[in-house]
């Protein structure tokens, strides 16, 4: 004989009552009865073991029509007002549909980054960032931005303000080029040493035979971050920046500069991150778009 025993629930919610047994018979179940008594075995199930929360689903399409505006973005140039606003739209459309668990954020943004494009969103900055944007007008300390730049209307691969960037390569002392860029910019975030390390690595047009080869000069700039996760926000990591560092191949020139005490402090939160790129925001209103080194190179 198949016999089912269930601990009745009735009264003991209200904590006076002992829980009753109920023992049934299951020896001789109708067919309608069968299907009462999964449906109760099923509800149970529920109750005790009730299922993990699943992540949102991921909308290919957002993220789709994202990566085809960014298609358009000409490397080493300003993005068009258009295109940019047109980009920050989809990125906040994207935000929306994570598919990423907060809790596994952080967890997911470890590993080596390439950024892709970059921009100042003040229309969806804090209030408080705004006002102090405002403030200090178009300037933004170097050191504060990952990018180097202050780039309101918005570039693929910043290392100047956007201004001097454009005018160095009206003249051609800063290098364009269609295929390959003459700036690339890269993070590496390390969530066990708690470190971020910002990369910039560049190349200018240089005819004199100091520090050039083949007519070009090689470099980089280098900013580490020590980063802790926030306590309240389990998107975010505060940051303070804790060392500078320029270098010049074939060179003499390679300047480490602690910054110590008079190093700036922020934060990077981090809205949407998949398998393939990430998009973050930074205290002051940038927006950082960065892909995964190993997913570009499948393209």
């Amino acid at each position: 004989m198949r016999v089912l025993t269930l601990s009745m629930l009735l009264g003991f919610s209200s904590g006076f009552l002992a829980p009753q047994k109920c023992i049934i018979d299951l020896g001789n179940l109708s067919h309608r009865q069968e299907l009462v008594r999964l449906d109760m075995i099923s509800s149970l199930t529920d109750f005790f073991f009730p299922p993990k929360s699943e992540p949102p689903s991921k909308d290919d399409s957002k993220k789709e029509k994202l990566l085809n505006l960014l298609a358009q973005v000409e490397p080493n140039k300003s993005t068009s007002n258009e295109l940019t606003n047109d980009i920050l739209n989809a990125v906040v459309e994207l935000e929306k549909e994570c598919p990423t668990l907060n809790e596994d954020v952080l967890p997911s943004i470890a590993g080596n980054w390439e950024l892709i494009w970059t921009a100042q969103d003040r229309a969806n900055m804090p209030t408080t960032n705004r006002e102090q944007a405002n403030f200090f007008g178009n300037w933004i300390n170097p050191l504060e931005n990952q990018s180097y730049s202050n780039n309101p209307s918005g570039r693929a691969n910043p290392i100047l303000p956007q201004n001097i960037q454009n005018n160095l390569e009206d003249v051609g002392i800063l290098s364009e080029r269609d295929v390959e860029n003459s700036v690339k910019s890269t993070q590496a975030i390390d969530l066990k040493k708690k470190r971020i390390r910002n990369v910039v690595a560049f190349e200018v047009n240089n005819p004199t035979p100091l520090f050039s080869k083949n007519g070009k000069t090689q470099g980089f700039i280098t900013v580490d971050v020590k980063g802790n996760a926030n306590d309240d926000d389990p998107r975010r990591i505060d940051v303070k920046f804790d060392q500078f560092r320029v270098a010049i191949t074939n060179s003499p020139i390679d300047i480490t500069l602690p910054l110590g005490v008079i190093g700036p402090t922020g934060w990077l939160r981090t809205g949407y991150v998949d398998d393939d790129i990430r998009i973050t925001r930074g205290h002051k209103g940038s927006v950082f778009i960065l892909s995964k080194p190993s997913a570009r190179s499948k393209k």
